[in-house]
């Protein structure tokens, strides 16, 4: 079983079940089975703080509705976003192929930057450029969304923290000549509204005992452009966690992207970035594909 949030026709976001390919509405199923709402259901991030209880109440719901036929087909399905994260962050230079390849040194510390609430969206949402941003590139990514408070923490605890994982891309405007020093632009370039899709599920920690052991692949138009193993990365996701929660509190439905490598557009020769009505897939092998289309905003 892997968590959504999803579109109630009422418009508001509803908790879901996704379990082969069909949706089931958790909260609706609540409803029905016992005539009254539950808390753990009133978002995801609620659902993960409550740990294993909450994945539990979830899966027994999601066997009944599925037995009883009320599940629904995915692709008629609107899905949003699978949290809304408060605090949203990503990684430079995180993999060790693309570091390499730029003839740079390996981080000493993660190279941390901030996206802003609104660059997550979900499954099918349309990935919506600023007039003033006039070239795109697609960073195929793995998404860390948080399931505890999280402060302190040490890296060998660290995965206790971790809700699950989803998709990610990081959707970012390039700069051509690209400048030496990009820090004081991150925000600019990294946090349009739309420039982290995520989804179009999330997949709890329990599935995915070790995140380094992962592939994850990027498609536009249907021709792979990126494919990589987790394994590469110069900082794991437990060091990631240890090294932000020392300065930084993390709550439940937060998360962290944790970086590219190579295939991006602006590597190749010549660069070969996004276009109007392009379609971008980025999926964590075994799992379903995160698609969102390009679209520029109109005058």
């Amino acid at each position: 079983m892997q968590l959504a949030r999803i579109r109630h026709r009422s418009g508001e976001s509803h908790v879901a079940a996704y379990v082969d390919g069909q949706v089931v509405d958790l909260q609706v199923a609540q409803q029905k089975a016992t005539r009254k709402p539950d808390p753990l259901f009133v978002s995801l991030a609620a659902l993960l703080a409550a740990g294993e209880r909450g994945l539990k109440r979830a899966e027994t719901l999601a066997k009944q509705a599925l037995k009883a036929g009320k599940g629904q087909p995915a692709g008629k399905v609107a899905f949003l976003s699978p949290t809304a994260p408060q605090v949203f962050l990503g990684l430079g230079y995180n993999y060790k192929e693309l570091a390499t390849h730029e003839g740079l040194p390996f981080n000493k510390h993660p190279e941390v930057f901030a996206k802003m609430p609104g660059c997550a969206v979900g499954h099918d949402h349309p990935i919506r450029v600023p007039r003033v941003i006039d070239k795109i590139d697609f960073e195929a990514e793995l998404g860390v969304v948080i399931g505890r408070t999280a402060r302190r923490v040490q890296a060998k605890n660290a995965l206790k923290y971790v809700g699950g994982y989803t998709a990610v891309n990081d959707v970012t405007a390039k700069i051509i000549p690209r400048p030496v020093e990009s820090g004081s632009i991150i925000i600019p370039l990294k946090a349009a509204d739309s420039f982290g899709p995520m989804g179009p599920t999330l997949i709890p920690a329990k599935e995915i005992p070790d995140p380094q052991k992962l592939t994850l692949l990027c498609r536009v138009n249907g021709v792979e452009k990126q494919r990589f193993s987790t394994s590469d990365m110069v900082h794991t996701v437990a060091e990631v966690i240890e090294y932000i929660t020392a300065r930084i509190t993390l709550n439940p439905g937060d998360v962290i992207t944790t970086g590219t490598t190579l295939g991006i557009g602006i590597l190749k020769k010549p660069p070969e970035f996004l276009k109007e009505g392009d379609v971008v897939e980025v999926q964590i092998e075994g799992y379903p594909a995160l698609r969102n289309r390009v679209e520029w905003e109109k005058a």
